[in-house]
Protein backbone atom coordinates (compact mmCIF):
# COMPACT_ATOMS: atom_id res chain seq x y z
CA UNK A 1 0.00 0.00 0.00
CA UNK A 2 1.41 3.56 -0.82
CA UNK A 3 2.59 5.72 1.96
CA UNK A 4 0.42 8.39 2.71
CA UNK A 5 1.51 12.24 0.66
CA UNK A 6 2.07 15.22 2.71
CA UNK A 7 0.62 17.95 1.35
CA UNK A 8 1.80 21.99 2.65
CA UNK A 9 -0.66 23.27 4.77
CA UNK A 10 -1.07 26.12 2.37
CA UNK A 11 -2.76 23.74 0.07
CA UNK A 12 -6.20 24.00 1.37
CA UNK A 13 -6.35 27.35 -0.40
CA UNK A 14 -7.32 25.04 -3.46
CA UNK A 15 -10.76 24.35 -1.56
CA UNK A 16 -11.68 27.76 -0.32
CA UNK A 17 -12.47 30.79 -2.66
CA UNK A 18 -10.72 34.19 -1.44
CA UNK A 19 -14.32 35.80 -0.88
CA UNK A 20 -14.51 33.34 1.79
CA UNK A 21 -10.99 33.31 3.11
CA UNK A 22 -11.24 37.36 3.77
CA UNK A 23 -14.67 36.55 5.19
CA UNK A 24 -13.26 34.16 7.60
CA UNK A 25 -10.01 36.09 8.58
CA UNK A 26 -11.98 39.41 9.28
CA UNK A 27 -13.97 37.11 11.54
CA UNK A 28 -11.15 35.61 12.79
CA UNK A 29 -9.76 39.26 13.91
CA UNK A 30 -12.80 40.59 15.05
CA UNK A 31 -13.32 37.46 17.79
CA UNK A 32 -9.20 37.37 18.79
CA UNK A 33 -10.34 39.28 21.81
CA UNK A 34 -12.79 36.88 22.87
CA UNK A 35 -9.54 34.23 23.22
CA UNK A 36 -8.26 33.86 26.47
CA UNK A 37 -4.94 36.31 27.08
CA UNK A 38 -1.91 33.68 26.19
CA UNK A 39 -3.94 32.80 23.24
CA UNK A 40 -4.27 36.33 22.52
CA UNK A 41 -0.76 36.57 23.05
CA UNK A 42 0.35 33.58 20.59
CA UNK A 43 -2.05 34.83 17.74
CA UNK A 44 -0.81 38.19 18.10
CA UNK A 45 2.78 37.39 17.53
CA UNK A 46 2.34 34.88 14.81
CA UNK A 47 0.06 37.87 13.12
CA UNK A 48 3.23 39.78 13.63
CA UNK A 49 5.54 37.40 12.43
CA UNK A 50 3.97 36.60 8.93
CA UNK A 51 1.89 39.09 8.41
CA UNK A 52 3.51 42.63 7.01
CA UNK A 53 1.86 45.46 5.95
CA UNK A 54 3.74 48.15 4.00
CA UNK A 55 3.66 51.39 6.23
CA UNK A 56 3.19 49.63 9.57
CA UNK A 57 5.99 48.41 12.00
CA UNK A 58 3.12 46.13 13.38
CA UNK A 59 0.58 45.38 11.52
CA UNK A 60 -1.91 44.92 13.84
CA UNK A 61 -2.21 48.81 14.00
CA UNK A 62 -3.32 48.98 10.35
CA UNK A 63 -7.16 49.12 9.08
CA UNK A 64 -9.06 46.53 9.26
CA UNK A 65 -9.09 45.72 5.75
CA UNK A 66 -5.44 46.19 4.99
CA UNK A 67 -4.75 43.70 7.60
CA UNK A 68 -7.61 41.24 5.94
CA UNK A 69 -5.75 41.75 2.96
CA UNK A 70 -2.56 40.97 4.27
CA UNK A 71 -3.54 38.36 6.20
CA UNK A 72 -5.64 36.73 3.35
CA UNK A 73 -2.52 36.48 1.20
CA UNK A 74 0.09 35.43 3.95
CA UNK A 75 -2.56 32.66 4.12
CA UNK A 76 -2.37 31.67 0.83
CA UNK A 77 1.40 32.08 0.15
CA UNK A 78 2.99 31.13 3.75
CA UNK A 79 2.66 27.26 5.19
CA UNK A 80 3.07 28.63 8.66
CA UNK A 81 0.18 30.61 8.51
CA UNK A 82 -2.58 28.27 8.06
CA UNK A 83 -2.20 26.03 11.34
CA UNK A 84 -2.25 29.04 13.59
CA UNK A 85 -5.18 30.68 11.88
CA UNK A 86 -7.11 28.05 11.63
CA UNK A 87 -6.22 26.19 15.11
CA UNK A 88 -7.54 30.26 16.24
CA UNK A 89 -10.76 29.56 14.13
CA UNK A 90 -11.29 26.09 16.25
CA UNK A 91 -10.86 27.51 19.48
CA UNK A 92 -12.84 30.69 18.65
CA UNK A 93 -15.89 28.32 17.62
CA UNK A 94 -15.40 25.63 20.15
CA UNK A 95 -18.86 24.33 20.42
CA UNK A 96 -18.93 23.87 16.74
CA UNK A 97 -15.73 22.43 16.50
CA UNK A 98 -16.27 19.68 18.73
CA UNK A 99 -19.71 18.77 17.27
CA UNK A 100 -17.67 18.36 13.83
CA UNK A 101 -14.94 16.18 15.58
CA UNK A 102 -17.83 14.19 17.30
CA UNK A 103 -19.47 13.70 13.66
CA UNK A 104 -16.17 12.49 12.62
CA UNK A 105 -15.41 10.09 15.21
CA UNK A 106 -18.53 8.81 15.06
CA UNK A 107 -18.12 8.18 11.03
CA UNK A 108 -14.84 6.28 11.14
CA UNK A 109 -12.10 8.81 10.76
CA UNK A 110 -8.59 8.65 12.00
CA UNK A 111 -6.03 11.04 13.31
CA UNK A 112 -8.37 13.51 14.31
CA UNK A 113 -7.60 16.97 16.02
CA UNK A 114 -8.31 20.57 16.87
CA UNK A 115 -5.07 22.10 16.68
CA UNK A 116 -2.17 21.41 14.35
CA UNK A 117 1.32 23.42 14.64
CA UNK A 118 3.80 23.97 11.89
CA UNK A 119 6.74 22.16 12.00
CA UNK A 120 8.74 21.05 8.40
CA UNK A 121 7.44 17.95 8.13
CA UNK A 122 4.03 18.18 9.05
CA UNK A 123 1.43 18.95 6.59
CA UNK A 124 -2.20 17.57 5.61
CA UNK A 125 -2.13 14.23 4.15
CA UNK A 126 -3.68 13.03 0.90
CA UNK A 127 -6.09 9.73 2.43
CA UNK A 128 -9.06 11.28 1.95
CA UNK A 129 -12.17 8.55 1.35
CA UNK A 130 -12.97 7.74 -1.96
CA UNK A 131 -16.07 9.12 -3.75
CA UNK A 132 -16.43 11.17 -1.03
CA UNK A 133 -18.05 15.01 -2.06
CA UNK A 134 -18.52 17.49 -0.03
CA UNK A 135 -21.73 17.66 -1.12
CA UNK A 136 -22.18 14.26 0.74
CA UNK A 137 -20.31 15.10 3.79
CA UNK A 138 -22.80 18.47 4.57
CA UNK A 139 -25.70 16.31 3.99
CA UNK A 140 -25.12 14.09 5.85
CA UNK A 141 -23.88 16.14 8.99
CA UNK A 142 -27.21 18.04 8.32
CA UNK A 143 -29.15 15.15 8.65
CA UNK A 144 -26.80 13.81 11.60
CA UNK A 145 -27.05 17.05 13.23
CA UNK A 146 -30.45 18.70 12.62
CA UNK A 147 -30.58 21.12 15.20
CA UNK A 148 -27.47 23.02 14.11
CA UNK A 149 -27.93 25.48 11.41
CA UNK A 150 -24.20 25.91 10.05
CA UNK A 151 -22.57 27.50 7.28
CA UNK A 152 -21.60 25.12 4.41
CA UNK A 153 -18.16 26.76 3.80
CA UNK A 154 -17.66 26.49 7.54
CA UNK A 155 -18.44 23.36 7.76
CA UNK A 156 -16.14 21.83 5.00
CA UNK A 157 -13.16 23.85 6.08
CA UNK A 158 -13.71 22.14 9.70
CA UNK A 159 -13.97 18.74 8.29
CA UNK A 160 -10.82 19.97 6.45
CA UNK A 161 -8.88 20.75 9.00
CA UNK A 162 -9.82 18.69 11.53
CA UNK A 163 -9.64 15.58 9.56
CA UNK A 164 -6.15 16.71 8.54
CA UNK A 165 -6.91 15.51 5.34
CA UNK A 166 -7.82 16.92 1.37
CA UNK A 167 -9.40 15.24 -1.22
CA UNK A 168 -7.85 15.07 -4.87
CA UNK A 169 -7.92 18.28 -6.38
CA UNK A 170 -9.77 17.14 -9.01
CA UNK A 171 -12.50 14.53 -7.96
CA UNK A 172 -13.24 12.39 -10.35
CA UNK A 173 -17.51 11.60 -10.92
Amino acid sequence: MPEKEILAYKSINVFIEREYLEDLLGRILQAKGDLPKEDQIAFNNHFRKYITILGFRNALRAPRQLQINAYASAFEEKDEVVPFTLSTWTKQNQDFANDVLKWLDAQGWKDLSLERTFEDSDGLNSDWPKNLTFEKITKKFKKDNPDLDVNEDDLILMVLWVSGQLPPEHSEG
